[in-house]
């Protein structure tokens, strides 16, 4: 049998379009096991991170707790995150995070959650997006207090704007 030149054509796009499902879900699962997480990059997909009012809500949040300038700005990922950046995350032992870590925690049927450790508790990890005013769990929030079975790592590079691609297959779907 004697394929047309636009045969061929689809041919090649779908092997291409199956090649790049390939690599991607190898990298991704490279990914997970080099960095001890089943979350090795997630999308910065709000702005609950960002610092364009961080004199409103990050410094004084922190001041309140007796940080010193320095020591905020010491803090890992001093400057925020934007919407739209890629997260890096490492696993990392629960006892192991200390105020001030961005970790990402997510529970069962809901998106990833990129915010900082503003606290620890005897019974979990209280949290706060940097441009956020109260805690997660302040007020019935957006989470209850985090467990170490919700922690998928802490966050060790953002690469800015690459998790667009992410926002715009969350808005398509209708999930955004």
């Amino acid at each position: 049998m004697k394929l047309s030149k636009k045969q061929k054509d689809w041919i090649e796009i779908a092997v291409y379009i199956f090649l790049g499902y390939l690599i991607a879900v190898g990298v991704n699962k490279g990914l997970a096991y080099g960095l001890q997480t089943d979350y090795p990059v997630v999308a910065v997909v709000s702005k609950s991170m960002e610092h364009a009012h961080a004199q409103e809500t990050f410094v004084p949040y922190f001041a309140a707790k007796n940080f010193t300038t320095e020591q905020i700005r010491s803090l890992p990922f001093d400057d925020g995150m934007r919407m739209g950046d890629i997260v890096v995350v490492r696993g990392v032992p629960f006892n192991k995070i200390e105020v001030g870590a961005v970790i990402v925690y997510k529970f069962p049927g809901r998106e990833p959650i990129i915010h900082r450790v503003v606290e620890i508790t005897p019974d979990g990890l209280i949290t706060k997006g940097d441009n956020n005013r109260n805690s997660d769990q302040a007020g019935g929030g957006i989470a209850p207090v985090i467990k170490a079975e919700n922690v998928k790592g802490k966050a060790v590079l953002h690469i800015p704007m690459l998790g667009y691609v992410k926002i715009i297959y969350l808005k398509m779907t209708g999930r955004g």
